[in-house]
């Protein structure tokens, strides 16, 4: 069995604490409970095992599933909580309390993900940020570019495609007196790895690399609470502290080793620079008549770039009469600022009123960038004349939220509600936009037969401050509005119920439905809209036997319009429009069955999930795709017939059958089966339809959605102290 260092790490933390907690403030009989599952596993794969582990480490051998313990002494509580012990998925937990004093925990958590096991791939890391080929390989491939898919099959090294976190975590609370708390909680992430990454040398061109990962977060949270009469006192820090040991990434050309001052034999990317967040905050509330209670947060805060240098124009070593930047160092800074104000209120046992307000303000104060000079795909340089500037984006947020609910009669309450939500952007096509949301809502809950949950709302999203010009500037069509800010009319309503027909059954369902009409935009976005229906049962013949089921469905649709066209006079010719009519449909299913105490030894569970998602994609020309606002204009298109894409389809089956045979009430013997499968057909990352990893100018490293099932049997020993 594996037993990582993680574990002697957290007793050796723990130890200092134990001691504490054993040592009591009175003499008193220690209380020690808890239990252990451990045992051996074994998995057969066939297919894509890397989508079934995923997340979490399923090798064969022993494994030590979970331990809980905890004991009792005296004044001290303490606490150990282990899973997937040993295992690259595990997580150790302890806790040491002495309640209506002190509470505290330190926990270290693992995560792995591992994205494919099949990824293939020409580069290896040379040095910190830098992948490199074979200088053979491109020599042969400039020499003679159809020699690329023979020197890749011949050479490229099959590789895990995967990344680890590791998450220390600690944390304490302190009622120095019955009015005043002291917190604390400190958080260090360490994630280490590869991903898939995406490069180019052309238009024509994609390289899909396997992108380092190598970064620290650590955030850190101190605040204290008073509490005096009616009067709540909050104050609080946060530090947040990211860094990034790879801020970019160098990668060789599969097609030339020489550079020239039109092709480089060298790109490079820019990766996640290194960042620190620091705030303060603040909270006050007091308790007012009629059951009421008023509330205020601020909250000041400072964003910054730890200074990682610029990263050069060109990685092409031929290319001259380069200009210096306008400085080497990004110099980003943001100031953060926001605060809450809340207003509750019951002033009688009938009528309910909730106000907020929220403000956040983002404000970039990162100097603008001068860029006099271009360099387009590691080509020559060219001269940019007026100069470009940067535009570092800010936005201020605001929301206003007034609910009122009214209870006429026992167990049903009716209520309105209204919200406004506001933003100010920087250089946006809006220089800001509203949206007013009003919505009704009807409830029975505490009847001993039905529980009901009903709202409907309706919003509409205006933008103000139209500027057609930003969108002439980068050549987009100025009927184009972006999805996020364009003007939106939305209806919503959603039903959630439950019915008790008898002490055995009971039933319950749920329907929500919506849509979206972006009611100017001629290109982008048209509208989408989506269904979704649940229903579901559960039984419990006996104390000791139940059966839950449910089914779901789900169906998405959205329609977006676009044009075809070059500069010139296709760009306003509007029998070159065409559109996508996206579907999408989903349907689950879940059963689970349970029976308990069989003659007094067994204990059964079975459980079965079932989902079933298809994705249709049609391309259209003609009336549909001509339509613009505010009427209606068709015209005979001019482009040719449209190829249709296939649909995709996924399908995953997970079933779990357990029996446990308790010898005594405190050893139990466990036998479990996990069966998982999973299908797939999809053009754009199907391993049927993309075969060849080598196709021209385009390398890929054979990240694909793969088929697999996979049988996993677990033979454990449960121990209860």
């Amino acid at each position: 069995m594996r037993i990582s260092r993680a574990a002697a790490i957290l007793s050796l933390i723990l130890a200092p604490a134990v001691a504490s907690a054993q040592t009591p403030t009175q003499s008193t009989t220690p209380t020690t409970t808890g239990w252990i599952d451990f045992g051996v596993r074994g998995t057969s794969l066939d297919g894509d095992g890397a989508r079934y582990e995923r997340y979490r480490d399923m090798g064969d051998g022993l494994f030590l599933e979970t331990v809980r313990a905890t004991q009792d002494r005296g004044d001290w509580l303490f606490s150990f909580f282990g899973d997937h012990v040993g295992r690259r998925d595990q997580r150790l937990t302890g806790r040491f309390d002495r309640p209506g004093t002190f509470k505290s925990y330190v926990q270290w958590d693992q995560i792995p993900m591992l994205m494919s096991r099949e990824t293939r791939s020409l580069f290896r890391t040379t040095a910190p940020g830098v992948i490199e080929i074979d200088d053979s390989i491109q020599a042969q491939v400039q020499a003679s570019s159809s020699a690329l898919p023979g020197l890749f099959a011949a050479n490229a090294t099959q590789f895990d495609t995967k990344s680890r976190r590791h998450i220390f975590e600690t944390g304490a609370q302190y009622l120095a007196t019955p009015e005043l708390a002291l917190n604390f909680r400190v958080k260090h992430t360490d994630r280490e790895g590869v991903i898939p990454y995406g490069g180019s040398f052309g238009h024509s061109s994609l390289v899909e690399t396997p992108a380092p990962v190598n970064h620290r977060l650590t955030d850190v949270n101190a605040g204290a609470e008073y509490q005096a009469g009616d009067w709540l006192f909050r104050g609080g820090y946060l530090a947040s502290v990211f860094h990034n040991e790879i801020t970019t990434l160098t990668f060789d050309s599969p097609f030339r080793l020489d550079d020239t001052s039109s092709a480089s034999s060298r790109g490079r990317l820019s990766l996640a620079p290194s960042s620190t967040y620091f705030a303060v905050n603040g909270l006050a509330s007091v308790k007012l008549p009629y059951r009421s209670r008023a509330t205020a947060y601020l909250s000041v805060g400072s964003l910054k770039d730890a200074g990682d240098p610029i990263m050069p124009q060109t990685a092409n070593t031929a290319t001259t009469g380069l200009l210096p930047l306008d400085r080497t160092t990004v110099e980003g800074e943001a100031r953060t600022t926001s605060y809450n104000l809340g207003f509750t209120s019951r002033p009688t046992r009938q009528v309910d009123v909730n106000l907020k307000f929220r403000s956040y303000d983002y404000d970039n104060r990162t100097p603008e960038f001068a860029m006099v000079q271009r360099v387009a795909y590691d080509n020559s340089p060219s001269t940019v004349n007026p100069a470009v500037y940067t535009e570092p984006f800010g936005v201020t947020r605001r929301s206003f939220d007034a609910d009122f609910r009214l209870t006429p009669a026992h167990a049903v309450t009716a209520g309105v509600g209204y919200t406004h939500l506001g933003e100010d952007r920087t250089h946006r096509i809006y220089e800001s936009t509203s949206e007013n949301i009003f919505r009704l809502t009807f409830d029975s809950v505490g009847t001993q037969w039905l529980t009901l949950r009903t709202k409907y709302e309706h919003s509409q999203k205006r933008g103000q401050g139209l500027d057609i010009e930003l969108l002439e500037e980068v050549g987009e069509q100025t009927g184009m509005r972006h999805f996020d800010i364009a003007p939106r009319d939305r209806d919503r309503v959603t039903m959630i119920g439950t019915i008790v027909a008898t002490d055995m059954l009971s039933l319950n369902g749920s329907v929500a439905a919506g849509k979206d009409d972006y009611i100017q935009s001629v290109f982008g976005l048209r509208d989408n809209s989506h269904r979704v229906y649940s229903a579901g049962f559960d039984v419990v013949p006996t104390n000791n036997a139940s059966v839950h089921a449910s089914y779901s469905y789900e169906k998405y649709n959205a329609l977006s319009r676009s044009r075809q066209a070059n500069p010139g006079v296709q760009f306003d010719d509007p029998s070159r429009n065409w559109a996508t009519d996206s579907s999408d449909r989903a349907h689950s299913f879940f059963v689970n069955a349970e029976v308990l105490h069989v003659h007094e030894k067994v204990d059964l569970q079975f459980s079965y999930d079932y989902s079933r998602a298809r994705a249709t994609y049609e391309y259209i020309t003609g009336a549909v795709a001509n339509r613009t606002l505010p009427e209606e204009v068709v015209v005979t298109t001019t482009l040719p017939t449209p190829t249709q894409l296939p649909p995709t389809l996924s399908e995953l089956h997970r079933a779990v059958a357990n029996m446990t045979y308790w010898a005594t009430p405190k050893l139990g013997l466990d036998v479990s089966y996990w069966y998982e499968r999973y299908d797939v057909e999809d053009f754009t990352l199907d391993a049927q339809a993309n075969q060849d990893l080598v196709r021209g100018n385009v390398v890929l490293l054979g990240y694909y959605y793969l088929p697999y099932t996979a049988n996993t049997v677990w033979g454990r020993v449960i121990y209860r102290f």
